[in-house]
């Protein structure tokens, strides 16, 4: 796709070009700076003062004023009907993404609240850890075919990092809450200034947590633990470059 919409301008540059140098010499003279614009393209727009070096009377200059008058009106309707289309474009993009986030919410949030109510804790206990397990098989493939991982390392070695997924899945609700409990705050009937500050402080400090970069530095770690040693000496290589 970018491709070919390189190519489209290309063509329409060029073609523009041509179109300017044909134009620049029509007639047999330069027609580069007429009325005082590059390419042969002279403006719409007559000033005044232009209009009295054309020649032009006082009664043809009303006349054109008059009659621009009514273009203006005419443009001021267009530019109404384009904000209300826009602004209807801008609304219709709003419930896009909202119907969006209501329809991934039915395999999501939604969907979770069904097993949920129905899973006992034990069963959803195991439920998280099947999942924590598929994100460490996941996680791994970036290395798999790299490292030359054998089935029973990619398992062994998502055994291990595991935890790591289970320790920042816990961070990532935790930081989640934060933010619930500040936005609650801010929604009171009752504004409580000194816990909104309080709050603010919480989530500014969640925030500098660089959990991506922290969490990445743990997994490599673990992994290190189920690598044989031509494995780690490849990501001891990756890691000096």
């Amino acid at each position: 796709m970018r491709t070919l919409w390189a190519l489209a301008v290309m063509a329409i540059v060029a073609g523009g070009v041509a179109v300017a140098e044909e134009a620049r010499w029509r007639g047999g003279y330069p027609y580069q700076y007429q009325y005082g614009y590059p390419y042969g393209q002279p403006s719409t727009e007559l000033t005044i003062e232009q209009q009295r070096k054309l020649g032009l009377t006082e009664e043809q200059i009303q006349k054109i004023a008059e009659l621009r008058r009514e273009l203006e009106k005419e443009r001021a309707k267009l530019d109404a009907q384009l904000k209300a289309a826009n602004d209807a474009a801008a609304a219709a993009n709003a419930e896009v993404a909202r119907l969006n986030q209501e329809i991934r919410a039915f395999s999501t949030a939604r969907l979770q609240k069904v097993y949920d109510g129905v899973l006992t804790e034990a069963q959803r206990k195991t439920l998280d850890s099947q999942r924590y397990l598929d994100q460490a098989r996941m996680w791994l493939r970036g290395y798999q075919s790299w490292l030359k991982l054998s089935d029973a390392q990619v398992e062994d070695i998502s055994t291990l990092i595991v935890p790591v997924f289970e320790k920042y899945a816990r961070m990532e609700d935790e930081a989640a809450d934060t933010r619930e409990s500040l936005a609650a705050l801010r929604r009171a009937d009752k504004l409580d200034i000194a816990a909104i500050e309080k709050a603010e402080k919480q989530v500014a400090e969640l925030a500098k947590r660089n959990v991506y970069q922290a969490r990445q530095d743990e997994l490599m770690q673990k992994m290190r633990a189920g690598l044989l040693p031509d494995q780690l000496e490849k990501i001891g290589q990756m890691m000096r470059r």
